[in-house]
């Protein structure tokens, strides 16, 4: 079935009534604020934000204990992974008030509704970028991610899962693209929870790290988390418990803790991931192989495309830079930046 053209008149409507449900839980948000205010709150203390419902922000603090808690305004938008200065009600102390945000090492965006970038996760600083052998990875989402990876900056890891059923054809498929990018220097996993395996290399990886698993739907990243992590369920019952929103699914990006000293960070799978709002360098950034021959050619507002003199096409013909990966490149520039 063709999808339904949605006409200027009709775009601008939604983006009304997106509006008007913005103000509508601001305003709520900060009446709700205003009455913990009045009720009393104790002093203040030191928070990780765990995940972001819209109007509740879920904290955890230093106990571990986990706090409903509502945002005072102009803080912006909270993510997990925010570390926060809050105060608990002293009515409730299961209940309490964001006043403030520490300054982020790092933000992970993606575009929401008409390019406006959305926050997904705050502080990483590695990405688990998981494909699956069914659906079939696709290398030009994969390389977009690596694009975002590099310029945030956090370490990219690959991660093909479903391995137990790769076959004929789709093994050949598989086997190049795992070849591909090792070449080039990421770290790539292969993993299946069917025959256990991949999961050690996989915990080692996640050691000290703060890292966010991303990916399309249907992949298996929470099937991935709540393989690394048997007593997830006790979580995500604490959660929902906490939350008062009913059983958690993966509808907005959570943080858990790795009992070997990590932290771990779902995300909703998504069915795109676009780069609007990228440069032209931060693009090429984020192409490792293509970078480093940058300043190098003939003409210094070079396009990289079918200038004379160019460091990037000789390398190209030298067989240094692989056809794939350039051809992802010239897609990507062509797509996003004009």
């Amino acid at each position: 079935m063709a999808k339904r053209r949605i006409n200027d008149q009709q775009q601008r409507r939604i983006k009304h009534i997106q509006q008007k449900r913005r103000e509508k839980a601001l305003e709520n948000q900060q009446k709700k604020s205003e009455t913990l205010s009045q009720q009393g709150l104790g002093p203040e203390q030191s928070g990780l934000v765990i995940t972001n419902y819209g109007r509740t922000l879920l904290v955890e603090d230093k106990d571990k204990k986990l706090h409903r808690c509502v945002a005072r305004q102009n803080l912006g938008a909270l993510v997990c992974g925010d570390q926060v200065i809050w105060q608990a009600a002293l009515a409730d102390n299961n209940e309490g008030v964001i006043i403030a945000v520490e300054e982020r090492q790092s933000l992970l965006q993606k575009p929401g509704f008409g390019g406006k970038l959305k926050p997904m996760a705050a502080n990483i600083d590695q990405i688990i970028i998981v494909s699956a052998v069914q659906p079939e990875p696709k290398p030009y989402l994969i390389d977009r991610y690596l694009i975002a990876a590099e310029n945030l900056p956090a370490t990219p890891v690959i991660l093909i899962n479903k391995i137990d059923l790769l076959a004929g054809k789709n093994n050949e498929r598989i086997t190049q693209l795992v070849s591909d990018y090792e070449n080039i220097g990421y770290k790539v996993i292969t993993s299946s929870k069917v025959t256990n395996s991949g999961f050690d290399d996989l915990l080692k990886t996640l050691q000290s790290h703060t890292s966010i698993f991303v990916g399309l739907s249907g992949v298996g990243k929470s099937s991935l988390i709540n393989h690394l992590m048997p007593e997830l369920n006790i979580r995500v019952g604490e959660l929902s418990a906490a939350s008062g929103e009913g059983t958690h699914t993966t509808t907005s990006s959570t943080l858990y803790s790795l009992p070997s000293n990590g932290i771990i960070i779902d995300s909703p799978g998504v069915r795109d991931f676009g780069l609007w709002n990228s440069t032209a360098e931060e693009i090429l950034h984020g192409f490792i192989e293509l970078r480093k021959y940058t300043g190098h050619c003939k003409f210094s507002n070079c396009n990289h495309q079918h200038e004379p003199g160019c460091a990037i096409q000789q390398a190209l013909k030298n067989g240094e830079i692989s056809q794939l990966r350039f051809n992802s490149y010239l897609k990507t520039i062509n797509e996003y930046t004009k």
